[in-house]
């Protein structure tokens, strides 16, 4: 299945995010008989922080006011116009425009997708887990950093370590302050627009957009036309209403499956490695998934939280072989699509778990499940 994206941003590092448009479809609970309701949604709490005996408190941060809720990421090559956003804000439908810093760095050596934000807006948007917390956004005021939970775990950025983070403009070294998910899918980490601009992000590039109840294809082609074709537009939300996955072509079956699951089951005992995608590399989970297809010559996104999107939704016990499997496992951002794995029937799957284990075959764990996925290819 080939993706397309409105426009291909150029971030600080020239490494270009997979940003493309999802088709919503309704994943809510329905009989109780379907794989998202057969575990429970991990329970939310706030973050842990570093020492907050560190902080200063010398930057006002305004407290938490209202849960905001994220449509739409839109990202693009340089800094939009005043005149754009405030065009975006008075869109039918779009009820809040958030402006923030995007760009890829290194953090550590490894390319990383960063945003810079206004802690005092910016928190609004947050997962419900951050948004209270207060320590957590007056860290990153006071110039720390905020890595998502599955990067500070997976790369072993422990919370109170100090790590090296290169821009445009150079290196400068922060404390991770915590492990708390963004809510947008493929950034993995937050910093304040202050340190944003000391390492040349580009200023004011992207916007979060809250559309809670407008109809998201219109706000979405509302969107590009004001925004224009240089664009990138992520969906972020689920439409509540049901609607057919739009998944181009027909599921993937027969041989090409087999193919796929032969390719994957090659890769049994190479190491995981966050941000993994080679057999010489290593592997993460959605790194194995996109591998495995491109060998049966099928093309998926490189992102879980886009794989999600790669096809039609089934129920687990629908699930036939070569199915993906997605759980909802992060206790920073409940709601958010983290872990894939490749079903091989009768109960097991394939998988590359976590750091310090390998590519394995597991029985299925119905735990946090968020549900099954039949990709689809182009035809």
């Amino acid at each position: 299945m080939a993706f397309s994206a409105f426009g291909a941003p150029a971030w600080a590092d020239d490494v270009r995010p997979n940003v493309q448009p999802r088709p919503p479809i309704d994943v809510g609970r329905d009989d109780g008989a379907s794989a998202r309701a057969s575990g429970e949604s991990p329970e939310p709490s706030a973050p842990e922080v570093a020492d907050e005996g560190d902080l200063e408190r010398d930057v006002e941060v305004e407290p938490f006011s209202e849960a905001r809720s994220r449509e739409y990421f839109a990202v693009a090559p340089e800094g939009l116009s005043e005149e754009t956003v405030e065009e975006v804000a008075k869109l039918d439908g779009v009820a809040s425009a958030e402006v923030v810093d995007a760009a890829r760095v290194r953090i550590d050596g490894e390319p990383t997708s960063v945003l810079g934000v206004d802690p005092s807006s910016f928190r609004n948007y947050a997962p419900e887990p951050s948004a209270e917390s207060d320590e957590i956004w007056q860290g990153v005021a006071e110039g720390r950093i905020a890595l998502s939970n599955e990067v500070g775990k997976q790369r072993g950025l422990d919370v109170g370590s100090e790590i090296t983070v290169a821009g445009g403009k150079g290196e400068v070294d922060r404390q991770v302050w915590t492990h708390a998910t963004s809510g947008v899918a493929g950034i993995d980490g937050l910093i304040s627009r202050e340190v944003a601009e000391d390492l040349g992000f580009p200023k004011g590039n992207a916007l979060v957009i809250s559309a809670p109840d407008a109809d998201l294809w219109e706000v979405r082609d509302d969107l590009a036309e004001v925004l224009g074709e240089d664009v990138g537009l992520q969906l972020l939300a689920e439409e509540p209403e049901a609607r057919p996955a739009g998944a181009e072509g027909a599921a993937v079956g027969g041989d090409t499956v087999e193919e796929m699951i032969a390719a994957a089951e090659s890769q049994l005992g190479v190491p995981y490695v966050w941000g993994g995608e080679t057999p010489q590399g290593g592997f993460d989970c959605s790194g194995l998934v996109q591998w495995a297809f491109a060998r049966a010559g099928v093309a998926v996104p490189r992102v879980t939280h886009d794989q999600w999107w790669a096809g039609e939704h089934v129920d687990y016990d629908e699930a036939r072989r070569g199915d993906l499997i997605f759980w909802r496992s992060d206790p920073t951002a409940p709601d958010y699509i983290s872990h894939v794995a490749i079903y091989l029937g009768d109960g097991r799957m394939l998988e590359a778990p976590s750091t310090g284990d390998v590519v394995k075959v597991t029985d299925v764990r119905t735990a946090k499940m968020a549900g099954v996925v039949r990709v689809h290819a182009a035809d």
